[in-house]
């Protein structure tokens, strides 16, 4: 048997790669995706992460939902219908129409200003909450014209399904919404 030192052996270490994912990548995981689950139920579609192309009217604002069992209620708040062109030379909007949808409208008690929309230039076309509908329609917009909305607010037994949609009679111009079910 042979005697060795240590300074006559040549000691080569190697560390073994961990599988898997550290708890700092955990947290530093967890840390970005609540703001991106939040992001996506709050901002609108268009402003928030869809690069447009194609013109498009969408709708800001927050469409929120709470509650848990038979107490549920839906806001929507802090919005608008805005209009981009994208740089066609007079190219409008087109007619609009606004869409207010949700499921189970017998469950449903909807509070909203009415004569707010009215007076940012809406007219309402469909009011039938009992069908769970609201239509209102607007003249075109120029580039960057913006309608307010005012808020909606939503109780219910059940868990909200509700849609708020915006359309054009024009064939150039797309539309973007908020949903939350």
């Amino acid at each position: 048997m042979e005697n060795h030192s240590t300074s006559d052996i040549d000691i080569e270490t190697t560390e073994t790669p961990k599988k898997g994912l550290t708890r700092r990548q955990v947290a530093t995981g967890a840390a970005w995706a609540v703001p991106v689950v939040a992001l996506a139920v709050a901002a609108p579609a268009a402003a928030a992460s869809t690069v447009l192309s194609s013109p498009t009217a969408y709708v800001t604002g927050t469409l929120s939902a709470g509650g848990t069992g038979t107490h549920r209620v839906a806001d929507y708040t802090g919005g608008n219908t805005t209009y981009n062109s994208l740089g066609f030379p007079g190219l409008n909007s087109g007619n609009l129409t606004l869409t207010i949808s949700w499921t189970n409208p017998t469950k449903y008690t909807i509070t909203y200003d009415a004569a707010g929309y009215l007076s940012a230039g809406w007219q309402l076309l469909t009011n039938t909450p009992a069908s769970g509908l609201i239509v209102y329609t607007h003249t075109p917009v120029n580039n960057g014209g913006t309608i307010l909305m005012p808020a909606i607010h939503w109780t219910s037994s059940v868990k909200p399904n509700i849609s708020i949609d915006i359309s054009s009679d024009s064939d150039d111009v797309s539309g973007l919404g908020l949903s939350v079910n």
